[in-house]
């Protein structure tokens, strides 16, 4: 992961629009054949049972995650970064927790011995986020247009 995060940030800032540009349609095809199926597989594999037992202490966590995991760093370090309002608050909820969380949970969980319902916990948090995010993801996007005067774009095609 950190190998990915060095050589992301080698590429973005050694990089061109129209080698970005080019790129949108690998990161669509990335999104397609790796992400989609991990989380098919994890909506095979949902813990309801353990979900069920935990009850809503499991959705108060997932929820409490969600907004104080990187909101309130983000509306600390506003100055600092130069960030407007609008632009704090949308990436402080847009950062949704994936399924590489559920990877780095279950390494944990076998090296420390966690119990069954620290690990279905985790992966509610996952579920959580992802249908929050993706519920709020179209209005979020279209108020944080709206608050900053940004006009919509669009993403090439290919020719054809």
């Amino acid at each position: 992961m950190l190998a990915a995060f060095v050589a992301g940030l080698a590429f973005n800032l050694t990089s061109t629009g129209s080698e970005r540009t080019a790129d949108l349609e690998i990161d669509e095809a990335v999104n397609r054949f790796a992400v989609l199926p991990m989380f098919v597989l994890l909506g095979a594999t949902l813990p309801w049972s353990v979900w069920g037992e935990l009850g809503w202490a499991a959705i108060l966590l997932s929820v409490a995650v969600l907004l104080f995991r990187r909101m309130p760093v983000l509306l600390l370090l506003k100055r600092p970064l130069r960030l407007g309002w609008p632009d704090a608050l949308y990436l402080g909820w847009f950062g949704p927790v994936g399924v590489s969380a559920v990877f780095y949970l279950t390494l944990e969980a076998e090296d420390l011995g966690i119990p069954e319902t620290v690990m279905a916990a985790g992966i509610m948090v996952v579920v959580v986020s992802t249908v929050a995010h993706g519920v709020t993801s179209s209005a979020g996007r279209l108020l944080y247009r709206r608050l900053t005067g940004e006009t919509t774009t669009r993403r090439p095609t290919s020719g054809g």
